[in-house]
């Protein structure tokens, strides 16, 4: 789920304008370690995964990684293959896999956001495949027929005029009758998308990770990175210091104390309907196009589950301060009810069984941040823009050469922070792109 790069872009340059002015509501606001994270459908579709002990100690390791998401667990995983006589530790603020890495749609495709090169994202799904494969990782994963869908006719003439190798156009009316909806006006029918269960491959990640010896951490937030050669991280109850530090906590970031002028994150809710009947799934066409995306400045998915779920997923905004917490859980979930029935009129009568949230983390750019962010032996990976399964995977991978010295052709694509596009002060974010995303996102 991408942003318009256009909105945050107009974002930046009046952050260019008045640069004094764009940190006056900087606050001092630190990790959100108290709040608790609601399950989502994915998570309560698994046997619960053993439970990582906490830290309560105080440890050394040649290499800490910050967050137990898909960057960091894959971080762990090859720098362990890469030197296995290093000690990896990862530190995960709540349960593995609890943030953005099991709150998403499941879609997987060859692509890095900004990245006009096919090579470099082909070879990071190759690598995310071979490590299901080998890993023997039960995920779902399977090739997808997905959907570009439009709104208007103007938008829709002018992807078409634009398609890429292999897209079919689906006009107006073999879609109303193959989707069951006159919401739209064209769509394009996209080849290469694959899907997965996310909290599937999260367990994947973090059994493969331990079964090579990294050591798995939860309820362990990093309040205080303190820099330094060993570098020192500080829990609520435990101390770690490590020779390399990598920073895996993608919109979570700036509320560490990192990369603050470079990533914003965006919170966005997911509603799914009960599981529906395969009669149900072939009558509203769900089987045909069961991943569907909606280019708009604040994008839509809807998706079908491999376990016969509908779901959508609505871009709900920014909140104050960089907080990773949306308080207004009740409000997400009607809006995403109301935009769920507009686009598809007969979810008024499927129940709609669980709703989620999530934050993602996004740059101005549009670009993913990685390297060093504190001295040569602190790194961050993250800012994945709304596309995070893959990147997140392969860019866990390229973390551990960086870091293990190992070299690899696709290092060159990464991404750090110097080249992002400041992003505005609280200021500017409070005056623009909170009143925007709540003025383009329809009632």
């Amino acid at each position: 789920m991408i942003l318009s790069p256009q909105l945050l872009l107009a974002a930046g340059a009046g952050a260019l304008a008045a640069p004094a002015v764009a940190g006056m509501l900087a606050g001092a606001k630190g990790v959100e370690i108290e709040e608790k994270r609601a399950e989502c459908m994915w998570a309560s579709e698994l046997p619960a995964m053993p439970p990582a002990i906490q830290l309560e100690a105080e440890l050394k390791a040649d290499l800490a990684i910050i967050g137990g998401g898909y960057t960091g667990l894959s971080c762990a995983y090859y720098a362990k293959k890469l030197r296995p006589d290093w000690s990896v530790v990862v530190l995960e603020s709540h349960r593995l896999g609890s943030g953005a890495s099991s709150r998403n749609s499941g879609a997987v495709y060859a692509r890095y956001w900004g990245l006009n090169d096919d090579d470099m994202p082909q070879r990071g799904l190759d690598r995310l495949i071979r490590f299901i494969e080998e890993e023997g990782v039960e995920c779902d994963f399977r090739p997808s027929p997905t959907i570009e869908l439009y709104a208007s006719k103007r938008a829709a003439n002018r992807a078409r005029s634009a398609m890429e190798e292999g897209a079919k156009w689906v006009p107006a009316e073999e879609l109303s009758a193959g989707a069951h909806t006159g919401y739209y006006s064209d769509a394009v029918e996209l080849p290469g998308y694959n899907t997965v269960h996310p909290a599937k491959l999260v367990v994947g990640h973090a059994t493969a990770a331990r079964r090579l010896g990294a050591e798995l951490y939860e309820n362990s937030p990093v309040v205080q990175v303190k820099k330094g050669k060993p570098a020192e991280l500080i829990t609520p109850n435990g101390t770690l210091r490590a020779d390399n530090v990598l920073i895996a906590t993608n919109a979570y970031t700036p509320r560490l104390g990192f990369l603050k002028t470079a990533m914003i994150p965006v919170h966005q809710y997911t509603y799914a309907t009960r599981k529906l009947t395969d009669e149900e799934i072939n009558g509203f066409g769900l089987k045909r196009w069961p991943l569907r995306f909606e280019r708009s400045i604040l994008p839509v998915t809807t998706f079908l589950t491999p376990n016969g779920h509908f779901c959508i997923r609505i871009v709900l905004g920014y909140a104050s301060f960089n907080s990773c917490v949306w308080r207004d859980i009740d409000g997400a979930q009607k809006l995403a009810k109301r935009m769920f029935e507009q686009r598809y009129p007969w979810i008024a009568d499927v129940e709609l069984e669980q709703g989620w949230h999530g934050v993602t983390g996004h740059t101005l750019r549009v670009r993913e941040v990685t390297g060093p962010v504190m001295g040569d032996n602190i790194h961050t990976a993250g800012a994945f823009n709304g596309l995070g399964i893959m990147p997140g995977h392969n860019t866990g991978y390229l973390s551990a050469c960086r870091i293990c010295g190992h070299p690899d052709e696709d290092l060159r694509h990464l991404c750090g922070r110097a080249a992002q596009v400041p992003i505005p002060g609280e200021l500017y974010r409070s005056m623009i792109f909170k009143p925007f995303m709540k003025v383009m996102t329809p009632d």
